[in-house]
């Protein structure tokens, strides 16, 4: 069943009743500054809700003191990308791409799109100045964000567009759809290359860091691995198929590939192909993403985020408190701060210690 991410932004529905139990047997609560509640509207702009600093030596805490005031921000719930400053964070809306400065705790600015746009098919280009997007009517657009202006308009003629994905060098985009089609398309629109390998429906793509391969998730069966260049099959990896929510993601250095399916977390060791988390792990997750330096895989774990070895081996730290299922994972470029989402708030870590720093909302007490 593909659901509508613009509504449930992962596979919400088929955890509720897990989470309520999980919710009920170990609530959390997270205070939050007094920032007034707010109608959020593509202009508008946000003011920093940070605490202020303490000038004076407070007395000791009496042992029932309240929790520390997390500052809440307004904005949307599905971060997509970091612009390579990592300092603004991108965050679709159903009309738009917003803009957020976590360093301010100000919107920069609202990129609007001409109509809906098609769920969450929407794509950063590496350096940061290109936004690609699928529109509800199929369109898929290119428009720059220094300006908002439309550089080109693309018809790929897929049927359900599911990913867009900037090549490394920014030079090339790839699309996806539940067709099971794959096109590639230069920055001026026009195609290049495009396959259809059957065998179903593809769930999700990934590129390779340094964009030699490419790996495509099924709705049943193995991922398998292409050469990016002229999508000759390297090799398959066995598993369990995905959903529309699947995530696949290369460590930076290609030595591991990880992989949120349809029966749970799988991570593999190339180029043999070891099988290191799988099915036998059991580990419920909706979001992968390895740190920029590949020191780090973090996933998550229903509500819970793991921050682990590459290989998955060491669980180094468990940030907690979501109260739904995480559905994305985001580092900054510089590696310094830990983006997570779920359809209720975004939550921002300090990567170094695991402090929570902020927490988004569309709307704040």
């Amino acid at each position: 069943m593909r659901i509508n991410r613009s509504i449930h932004p992962k596979k919400v529905v088929l955890w509720s009743f897990v989470l309520f139990l999980v919710t009920a047997c170990n609530p959390t609560q997270v205070a939050v500054s007094p920032t007034p509640t707010l109608t959020l509207h593509p202009t508008d702009t946000l003011t920093p809700a940070f605490p202020a600093t303490a000038t004076f030596t407070p007395p000791p805490l009496p042992t029932d003191t309240p929790a520390l005031v997390v500052p809440c921000f307004v904005t949307y719930i599905d971060p997509f990308a970091f612009l390579p400053d990592s300092l603004n964070l991108l965050v679709r809306a159903n009309k738009g791409v917003q803009q957020f400065n976590l360093q301010t705790m100000q919107q920069e600015q609202f990129i609007n799109s001409p109509s809906n746009l098609n769920g969450p098919v929407v794509a950063i280009s590496p350096d940061g100045e290109v936004l690609a997007w699928a529109l509800e009517d199929g369109t898929v657009q290119l428009t720059r964000i220094s300006d908002q202006a439309v550089l080109t308009n693309i018809t790929p003629g897929q049927v359900s567009p599911i990913k867009l994905e900037f090549s490394p060098a920014g030079d090339r985009l790839f699309s996806a759809s539940h067709d099971g089609t794959l096109k590639v398309w230069d920055m001026e629109g026009n195609l290049l290359n495009g396959f259809q390998p059957g065998g179903g429906e593809f769930m999700n793509i990934g590129l390779s860091h340094d964009g030699t391969m490419l790996a495509t998730i099924p709705s049943d069966g193995e991922i398998t691995l292409w050469n990016a260049d002229n999508f000759k099959i390297i090799t398959g990896l066995s598993s369990s198929g995905g959903y529309d929510t699947s995530d696949v993601v290369f460590s930076p250095d290609g030595e591991y590939i990880a992989a949120d399916l349809a029966t749970g977390l799988f991570l593999w060791k190339l180029p043999d192909r070891t099988e290191l988390l799988g099915a036998s792990s059991a580990i419920n997750s909706m979001a992968a993403a390895y740190s920029p330096d590949g020191s780090l895989l973090a996933y998550s774990d229903l509500n819970h985020i793991v921050l682990s070895s590459p290989d998955g081996s060491q669980i180094l730290r468990t940030l907690e408190g979501h109260r739904s299922p995480i559905f994305e994972l985001l580092f900054s470029p510089d590696g310094s701060t830990l983006v997570s989402a779920d359809d209720m708030e975004i939550r921002v870590w300090r990567v170094e210690d695991g402090e929570l720093l902020a927490i988004g909302k569309s709307a704040c007490p």
